[in-house]
């Protein structure tokens, strides 16, 4: 598109798309529900590995018979279309299984988060009136205590060695840490499965526009919030994948390791679905832990993975990982947090001088776009959209929609988008809106598109306060701004930024940092405060350093800006 083409408005031009295929743009989308676009893209592989489980290795043919055979059960048991079950769960094949299984007889797959409390453990069970939960054997404890009526539900246990291989399993199940005490009023895994497997019957088959999946928000901007995603949200995203051949690059029997827990849509959809529909195989870790990641990596040696960025970090600093070849490896993807642009080119730098192929990959997206919705990749070091997304800019006053370059709150569009908030039009109705008859989503983030289609976010519009500055006049605060400047220093770790409500002065800037080993807090606000007065406008200057050994987190692992804010509120 040259420069006379162009309106100036992103979501017109869609500048984005001169990086995609001709078949990118136009192919047509998955009309079917997940477990069968997923089949459809392993048509004539029945031999070729789908899964594997701390080396034990499933084939799709296994792969499709175990789905069936939890398909068979959850009907024997009573689950019809449009049902919900709630899965207590890690990163195991009967995870994947039950997703597909679900999937395939028309219910709703509903994932806890398994480090919520208590109270959002019921709460996520009981507003869905799931009857059937089924967990795992050393979650199932806190899961029946958070359950006031938990005798009138069907709790189904799998043992989380249950597909380990046998002598993996066998030193798992002797080791005293690992030994659960008999549950009452549960049916065990194999008792589950044999009650199905004489059943004969045909199953509801559901359509693209069914609900599949309800995963639940991170938190950050208040309570968690189901988020209701249908098939083609989920497929949506695995086809974004799959048909973007000029900037990604998957092949067939590739390695794939899933780090992150499947009750993280980045989890379940870019660490389970994605992959499997790419053709690659899925290697299961049930520990997202960063510190044991580094093994994974030197045992399994895989071609791609996604995480965190705490989990590229640790490769970086183990001391069996800092020095390793990286021949193998092809992506190192990331998300969740922004991470600094100092931090990313030490990364790429780092993988670069390790031999692998590429540097690493940043997406960005949210729960309620079913996972990225704009990525860099394997050959674009900026992010763009992917081809069947769209973005627009809108002004955070009048809501118009912005032109090329100017800053405001980022909208998307496409066929990841969540159906709503499950059972909360009135949240739901506050992000989602209808213009010229295309839904869009208000994400709450500040950014900008480039007229070479490049997407920029900038900042968080629901952290955004108001400050007084010097002179009297009202001044907006971007803590992410702030945030980005002190993490330029090289005594900073990592830092976040809330305002404390100040009278007259609206908000005055608190900056919370944890500072990296052995550095003076004296000495590092010396360093800091130079820093801030030298790159940002007075009003944006912190009023005062708070340091910390670490900075809360939400249980989707991002920083919890929200309890630092009550923290303030509170004083």
């Amino acid at each position: 598109m040259n420069n006379n083409q162009f309106s100036g408005y992103p979501s017109i031009d869609k500048p984005w798309l001169q990086y995609y295929s001709d078949t990118a743009k136009n192919a047509i989308l998955p009309t079917g529900n997940m477990y069968e676009y997923m089949l459809e893209c392993n048509k004539n592989r029945d031999n070729i590995v789908a899964l594997n489980f701390f080396g034990k290795k499933i084939t799709h043919q296994q792969l499709r018979k175990n789905i069936d055979l939890c398909a068979q059960a959850l009907v024997a048991s009573g689950v019809n279309k449009g049902d919900i079950v709630s899965l207590c769960l890690l990163t195991i094949p009967e995870t994947v299984y039950l997703l597909y299984a679900i999937n395939k007889i028309g219910a709703i797959a509903n994932f806890i988060v398994l480090n919520s409390t208590d109270k959002e453990i019921k709460k996520q069970i009981e507003t869905c009136h799931s009857k059937i939960i089924i967990t795992i054997d050393k979650i199932a404890p806190k899961i029946i205590s958070s359950l006031d009526n938990a005798k009138e539900k069907s709790i189904i246990i799998i043992p989380l060695s249950q597909s380990m291989p046998k002598h993996i399993a066998f030193f798992y199940n002797i080791n005293p840490n690992n030994k659960i005490s008999p549950l009452t009023n549960t049916i065990q895994w194999k008792n589950f499965i044999n009650n199905g497997k004489n059943l004969k019957t045909n199953f509801t088959k559901s359509t693209a526009e069914d609900p599949a999946v309800i995963e639940y928000t991170g938190g950050t901007t208040g309570e968690s919030k189901g988020v209701l995603l249908s098939n083609r949200a989920g497929n949506a995203l695995a086809f974004n994948y799959k048909n973007a051949e000029t900037i990604f690059h998957f092949s067939p029997g590739e390695r794939f390791l899933d780090i992150l827990p499947p009750f993280l849509a980045y989890g379940l959809f870019l660490g389970i679905h994605m992959p499997l529909c790419v053709g690659t195989e899925c290697i299961l870790s049930p520990d997202p832990s960063v510190q044991n990641f580094p093994a994974y990596v030197r045992k399994y040696k895989p071609n791609h993975f996604t995480g965190g960025a705490m989990h590229i970090e640790y490769l970086m600093k183990h001391p069996k990982t800092q020095n390793m070849d990286y021949h193998f490896l092809i992506t190192a993807a990331f998300g969740g947090d922004k991470a600094s642009p100092e931090w990313e080119e030490r990364a790429t730098t780092f993988f670069d001088s390790h031999h692998a192929r590429y540097g690493i990959i940043n997406g960005y997206g949210m729960t309620e776009t079913a996972g990225a919705c704009c990525t860099t990749s394997h050959e674009l070091k900026r992010m763009i959209p992917f081809a069947k997304n769209n973005v627009k800019v809108i002004d955070i006053d009048t809501g118009n929609e912005l032109k090329y370059g100017q800053e405001g709150e980022i909208c998307i569009s496409g066929p990841t988008l969540m159906d709503g908030y499950f059972q909360n039009i009135e949240a739901t109705n506050e992000v989602m809106f209808y213009d010229n008859g295309e839904k869009w989503l208000r994400t709450g983030d500040l950014g900008y598109v480039t007229q070479d289609g490049y997407f920029i976010i900038s900042g968080r519009l629901k952290r955004i306060f108001m400050s007084a500055g010097s002179d009297d006049v009202i001044y907006r605060v971007y803590p992410m701004k702030i945030e980005a400047t002190i993490s330029k220093c090289p005594c900073v770790h990592k830092c976040s930024v809330v305002g404390k409500p100040n009278g007259e002065k609206g908000y005055l800037p608190i900056a919370y940092v944890v500072l990296n080993s052995g550095v003076n807090s004296d000495f590092a606000i010396n360093e800091i405060s130079s820093m801030c007065k030298n790159e940002l406008p007075e009003s944006s200057w912190p009023v005062e350093y708070r340091f910390l050994d670490n900075l809360p987190s939400t249980p989707a692992g991002k920083v919890d800006y929200r309890a630092l804010e009550r923290q303030v509120l509170e004083e």
